[in-house]
């Protein structure tokens, strides 16, 4: 098992990005670009706890890579914290906790941990895990930029 985490400091308000953090087309808009899951399109309601769902996960939003299956295991709230449980492909175990704590009210932390185990590929895995993770986390400053700024639009408006 191997374990990546990544923070990044980000210029709103934690509750802003929480809010963004439950929504599917969150996940959508910080993938662009890498792989997409066309099962999510068009889907606007919040993750629930103890939702699950298995669909197709597409490398660079043409080529089928895998199914790929989410559990939701934790959503909560007074912590900024949502916890994933997910398998597909040759990854055998993919845990993604997504946390988000406020450092100032107009600044936030939000961080993704992943536990990843892939068998032998786990070292290949984990490395393209915190690519991924890299790019996905420069989305979520674009985001803000675009969405989530204190003086601008916002998803809660």
């Amino acid at each position: 098992m191997r374990t990546i985490r990544l923070q990044t400091e980000l210029p709103t308000a934690a509750d802003r990005v929480w809010f963004a953090m439950q929504s599917p087309t969150t996940f959508l808009y910080v993938c662009r670009g890498l792989f997409g899951i066309p099962a999510l399109s068009g889907r606007a309601e919040p993750l629930r706890l103890g939702e699950r769902g298995t669909a197709w996960l597409w490398a660079f939003h043409c080529i089928p890579a895998y199914r790929h299956t989410i559990e939701v295991t934790e959503v909560d709230a007074a912590s900024g914290t949502i916890r994933t449980h997910e398998h597909g492909g040759i990854v055998t175990e993919w845990n993604h906790t997504l946390q988000v704590v406020p450092i100032t009210d107009q600044t936030c932390r939000y961080t993704d941990t992943i536990d990843i185990e892939a068998g032998y590929a786990t070292p290949l895995v984990a490395a393209i895990a915190a690519g991924i993770f890299r790019y996905r986390q420069r989305r979520w400053h674009r985001l803000v930029r675009c969405h989530l700024l204190s003086s601008g639009t916002a998803y809660s408006s």
